[in-house]
């Protein structure tokens, strides 16, 4: 746990407020043409096959709705 300003906040959610920062700053820069971003957004993109998640939800949303 950190304390910042006062207010005790774990360090993963220091870590996940930086990336969201940094994503909207790449996003809303010219930074998306450095060479390594890019790599970076490659392989993020090339790893979304593999996630289970959003499957889940839409199954879990399908039980609810009663489908």
């Amino acid at each position: 746990m950190l304390t910042i300003l006062g207010a005790k906040v774990s360090i993963e959610a220091v870590g996940f407020f930086v990336l969201f920062i940094a994503s909207e700053v790449i996003g809303n820069s010219k930074l998306k043409s450095n060479s390594l971003v890019q790599l970076l957004a490659t392989l993020v993109n090339g790893l979304k096959p593999l996630r289970k998640e959003d499957d889940q939800i839409d199954a879990i949303r399908r039980i609810i709705q009663g489908r």
